[in-house]
């Protein structure tokens, strides 16, 4: 009885007959509307420094380096409650001030160092969802899975009669056997 418990659980598990399954669906949807341009600037903090490597005089003059610092108390409230942990694993989390802080300095522009980090922070939102959200099984795959369970029940039960044909037999009953 405890292995047909088990089966149905992974059951519910992988097929989303449970609880979570709205949030994974809702968790999926968001995602796939989901865009650089969709991250709201006002809430983000970008500040500029001086890079560092090679890059000669324009490294040593000019602010180009880009950092973006978001509070997840302003971010986390807009993503799928699935994300959340994942979002505040990531390394980009700054846990003494409870903010993603992103740094760009791969161009020599400001403009599109400021663009990388919006970047990093959509591949991190993208990558939680990925590595978080079920995939929505296939019709296909459930009904594969609910005859492999019905078959397995139906040998588990033979199995159980024949071997309640052996006691009986043992003990003078019937030899009939009773399937």
């Amino acid at each position: 009885m405890k292995h047909a418990s088990q089966a149905i659980h992974l059951a519910v598990l992988m097929f989303g007959e449970g609880p979570l399954e709205e949030e994974h669906k809702d968790a999926r949807t968001w995602l796939s509307r989901f865009n650089v341009n969709s991250i709201p600037k006002n809430i983000c903090e970008v500040t500029f420094s001086r890079a560092s490597g090679p890059g000669g005089q324009n490294v040593n003059k000019v602010n180009s380096k880009a950092t973006l610092r978001i509070h997840t108390k302003d971010f986390l409230p807009l993503l799928p409650k699935l994300l959340h942990p994942k979002i505040l694993s990531s390394r980009y989390y700054a846990d003494n001030s409870k903010t993603l802080v992103i740094q760009g300095d791969e161009s020599r522009s400001q403009g599109a160092n400021t663009t990388i980090c919006y970047q990093k922070l959509h591949a991190l939102v993208v990558a939680a969802g990925r590595s978080t959200v079920r995939n929505e099984t296939p019709q296909a795959q459930i009904e594969r899975v609910k005859a492999l369970q019905k078959h397995g029940n139906e040998m588990r039960l033979r199995a159980k009669k024949t071997h309640g044909n052996k006691k009986a037999a043992r003990k003078g009953g019937s030899t009939k056997p009773n399937y």
